[in-house]
């Protein structure tokens, strides 16, 4: 495990890296400043992701999600339970991410970001069925979004699993008990 700085030391090496100030405080990004030259860019570009886009927050996080399922990332899939929660997102949709074939609520755009994530984690193609209804429903601004959505959160599911990053306090572990298989993570 990587050791977590101390709020105050966390909060000093993100101002002189510009790390956003929020991020600073939760324990993946006191794990991150350990190494300010890579927590900067990073945060900027979670920051960027997260609150300078423009796809639906929505579908951000139910890629989000899937990813954190699918890697079996405790940390990146209970902190975005509880970011989904915060938006509003139903329980449906946040916890369909577990089984997206057998979630009533999830329409066909929703499947195909979902299958997009999944592509995504085991390559790096897209189906072409994928592609063609995301095409048809964004412009090239989202479409770069959903990739990048994707990939980053991909990446920050490793450094949070292999760094063995902790949930935050107050973060709840895996909702109703519910892991993800072994072979997925």
């Amino acid at each position: 495990m990587i050791p977590l700085l101390s709020p105050e030391e966390a909060q000093k090496r993100g101002a002189e890296s510009g790390v956003p100030s929020p991020l600073t405080t939760v324990n993946a990004f006191r794990v991150l400043l350990n190494n300010p030259a890579v927590a900067g860019p990073a945060g900027r570009m979670l920051a960027a992701l997260l609150f300078g886009g423009s796809l639906d927050a929505r579908l951000r996080e139910l890629i989000i999600l899937r990813n954190g399922w699918l890697s079996g990332s405790e940390y990146e899939f209970c902190q975005h339970v509880a970011v989904a929660r915060r938006l509003k997102i139903p329980e449906q949709d946040i916890l369909g991410v577990r089984d997206p074939a057998n979630c009533k609520s999830f329409n066909e755009l929703d499947r195909a970001v979902i299958k997009m994530t999944d592509d995504l984690m085991k390559g790096t193609d897209i189906g072409a069925e994928v592609w063609s209804i995301l095409t048809r429903t964004f412009q090239a601004p989202q479409l770069i979004e959903l990739v990048m959505v994707a990939g980053y959160w991909r990446l920050f599911a490793a450094f949070l699993k292999a760094a063995q990053v902790p949930l935050d306090e107050g973060v709840a572990s895996w909702p109703e008990g519910v892991k993800p298989p072994a072979a997925l993570g």
